[in-house]
């Protein structure tokens, strides 16, 4: 009877350590454990009523968007500026729970990765906020540098190696070796750029205005960089402003290569001053072993093409760009003691 009872004691006293894996991006939220993989992966977005109580997280509030009868407001909190950290603090919360990331007799580590329009402060503030929920300890990192651990870099090497990251709102370069960043630039256009002059384009060609879900749909099926001799086309549905009716006009894909093309040449632009700034031996790194690209705005048609023949230089995909934040997520993970 003595030996039962100890041993149900040490069973109960054993106490667990997990390690959780978040990737704050301005488009989606994802959390990640070592053991299970994903598990979350939705819309960084947040829903609210009308008395600011919270609704819906994720795909729901998404869903939720765009209700007209005004009952409820739909935040994504990293795609505003400034940023609505106490929404971002709600969002975190409520996925945590759902997810039981913090439980009893569990030691629950956090490895954040976070985009660069979190500033010094507002990580202070989120980490303080992560371990008032219950985390053991919270280590925040950058997206670049996660990034280039998911796209597979040795940076621990003398060699320069550089990484750049185009998400929805963040738009990253960077330089490392001997284990360090060396050198980091950012640029203010991003990915959520491209639906916004197509939304623009539209409007200022058509006199139509067309909702931010139907610019996504013209990204997804007409986006490309470069003019193609079989163009893909399709119906676009809008508000026409002189008439206030419903609208539906027939656009094509060349036609969207000519939108997106100054947007191309800002970033060709931007990437191309800040290799110029890099020392010549760095210099020759990047031009002999490329530019590794990374993050969904890169899986734009013909991006990557484009990029490297503006620059004179090779530009080369990460194994999955949309995932190399994830990816480098779990390789630290499975790093940790």
């Amino acid at each position: 009877m003595r030996n039962n009872i100890v041993s149900y004691s040490l069973l109960v006293y054993t106490i667990t350590m997990i390690e959780i894996g978040i990737d704050l991006g301005a488009d989606h939220l994802r959390v990640i454990s070592k053991e299970e993989g994903v598990l979350f992966d939705e819309p960084c977005m947040v829903a609210f009523d009308k008395k600011k109580h919270l609704l819906a997280v994720g795909q729901e509030a998404k869903d939720l968007k765009g209700m007209h009868d005004g009952s409820v407001r739909v935040v994504a909190p990293l795609a505003k500026s400034p940023i609505d950290v106490s929404s971002l603090y709600l969002l975190l919360e409520e996925v945590c729970n759902q997810l039981r990331v913090f439980r009893m007799f569990q030691k629950t580590i956090l490895l954040v990765s976070y985009p660069t329009s979190l500033d010094d402060e507002q990580c202070e503030a989120l980490k303080q906020a992560l371990l008032d929920l219950g985390a053991f300890k919270v280590y925040f990192d950058q997206e670049i540098w996660i990034s280039a651990i998911g796209a597979g870099l040795d940076v621990t090497l003398p060699i320069a190696r550089c990484v750049m990251n185009i998400g929805y709102t963040n738009c990253d370069i960077a330089i490392f070796h001997d284990g360090r960043m060396q050198k980091k630039s950012s640029c203010q256009l991003s990915g959520r750029h491209v639906n916004a002059l197509i939304r623009k384009w539209i409007q200022d060609t058509y006199n139509m205005q067309i909702s931010e879900h139907m610019a996504e749909k013209v990204n997804f099926n007409l986006g490309n960089t470069l003019k193609t001799a079989n163009p893909k086309s399709m119906n676009v549905q809008g508000i026409d402003l002189a008439s206030n009716q419903m609208r539906v006009i027939s656009i094509e894909e060349n036609q969207i290569v000519d939108v997106l093309n100054p947007l191309v040449m800002e970033w060709a632009n931007w990437i191309y001053a800040f290799l110029s700034s890099l020392t010549q031996k760095q210099q020759e790194d990047v031009m002999m072993r490329g530019i590794i690209a990374c993050g969904g705005t890169m899986l734009l048609n013909n991006l990557r093409i484009n990029l490297q023949h503006l620059l004179s230089c090779p530009v080369y995909l990460a194994d999955d760009p949309k995932l190399t934040v994830v990816n480098g997520l779990m390789t630290v993970l499975n790093r940790m003691e």
